[in-house]
């Protein structure tokens, strides 16, 4: 176990799994990753928790996994996580600051820190809206001079227009209490997955000019439009793996778990994939019989769903456009970036270039730049761990850029101490 770092533990809940990273930081910000895993999340259903019991059982079993791979409990941690529910929404607003009644005033950074502390924890308890990540789109000093930093500027007045990310109702008021109850403390982060998973996958210059990432889930799907490096659309699509399978195991008269079983192993998004004419063997409902079937038609199945997603897509992308027509004209040149666990599905990107009439790719954390990861390429180059790598990355609000190391915050709880509090419910007397 390497002395003298810091160590992040990230846990991503999705619909179908729970993913989670252990990785560590040296003085010198250099990463390493120590621990990853996955298991399948119980008592969740769509993004709700439906059984707390058999979802804190899920998270334990992953820790488990995480502390056994790590090979020492006794290490503080600061704790990261990202959650999805598919009710995400994405707003905007101008927000002003009389700074002086008399005379200009210098803007200083104890005046634009007050103001956003302010504006967060005034966000914080509005409602029945849940605002979990805020982005400053520019400053606007009297009225007239718009600028990206006020600082060591002079001004009477001063007004920034922000873009929140927030979800409505109790599904995520749900999620902070349940890790609240496991950690025994508030003082952790909780993000969307949808916007974890685009800060891991996506470039700088994609956001810039614009880019759409979905994420292509268990129960359903996300997809967050990107400009001027901010996220200016968020919407949900009812559409993801479980309907592909759900459609294998009907049509050909199978489980749902041989249905998977054959997606993973053989399915192509595609009407012409390789080997088409292949015959692949599988089991019916009675687990007894052998029954054989053609890669071609089972690509047809699983090609079907797979384009009227693509279809959903597309058209989401047109209203977008059509309702803001300041960026009509450039449209979205990054196209579209597929991450997630579906993102693995053979002949994804082929399709969708043929039905979007634009850009494809599968993002990892691997393909943008963010900070390198040692002894991570399994991880870093698959697209289910997206959201709980994105989860590291420190985003600085006010440059509306991202720091170029894992940010460290004074959030550390002992790894051993999270365990016994999943055994023992012990989180009280460990504060």
């Amino acid at each position: 176990m390497p002395r003298g770092r810091d160590f992040l533990v990230s846990i991503d809940v999705g619909t179908n799994t729970l993913k989670g990273v252990v990785v560590s930081v040296d003085s010198s910000n250099q990463i390493a990753l120590e621990a990853y895993g996955s298991v399948k999340a119980v008592g969740i259903d769509k993004g709700e928790v439906k059984d707390a019991v058999a979802m804190k059982h899920s998270i334990q079993k992953l820790i488990e996994d995480l502390t056994g791979q790590v090979g020492k409990k006794e290490i503080e941690a600061d704790f990261r996580i990202s959650f999805t529910n598919g009710d995400y929404s994405v707003f905007s607003e101008s927000i002003e600051e009389v700074i002086s009644e008399d005379r200009p005033t210098l803007v200083r950074q104890e005046i634009l820190d007050a103001m956003m502390t302010r504006i967060r924890k005034e966000k914080l308890q509005t409602g029945n809206t849940n605002v979990h990540k805020n982005y400053v789109r520019k400053f606007i000093l009297d009225d007239e001079k718009v600028v990206f930093n006020p600082v060591d500027m002079v001004a009477k007045k001063l007004n920034v227009e922000m873009v929140f990310v927030s979800t409505e109702g109790k599904s995520a008021e749900v999620f902070k209490r349940l890790f609240e109850e496991l950690f025994g403390t508030e003082d952790f982060t909780v993000s969307p997955s949808l916007i974890s998973g685009a800060d891991a996958v996506l470039t700088d210059t994609e956001k810039q000019h614009g880019v759409v990432c979905v994420v292509l889930g268990h129960g359903f799907s996300e997809m967050v439009i990107y400009k001027e490096n901010l996220p200016v659309h968020i919407d949900r699509i009812p559409l993801g793996i479980r309907h592909i399978v759900r459609d294998i195991a009907l049509v050909l008269g199978t489980s749902q778990d041989e249905a998977e079983r054959l997606l993973v192993t053989y399915g192509h998004a595609s009407m012409h994939p390789p080997a088409e004419e292949s015959v692949v063997e599988y089991f019916g409902l009675d687990e007894r019989t052998r029954k054989r079937v053609t890669v071609k038609k089972l690509s047809t199945i699983i090609y079907a769903r797979v384009k009227e997603l693509l279809n959903k897509i597309r058209k989401e992308v047109q209203l977008f456009l059509l309702n803001n027509p300041e960026h009509s004209e450039e449209g979205i040149p990054g196209g579209v970036v597929f991450t997630g666990g579906g993102a693995k599905l053979r002949g994804l990107c082929d399709s969708g270039v043929e039905s979007l009439k634009m850009p494809v790719r599968v993002g990892t954390y691997e393909t943008s730049f963010n900070p390198r990861i040692e002894n991570g390429h399994d991880v870093v180059n698959d697209p289910i761990f997206g959201p709980c790598l994105g989860n590291l990355i420190e985003h600085d609000e006010l440059e509306g850029e991202y720091s170029e190391a894992m940010g460290m915050e004074k959030r550390r709880r002992g790894f051993g101490s999270f365990i016994k509090s999943l055994f023992f419910g012990g989180a009280e007397d460990e504060l």
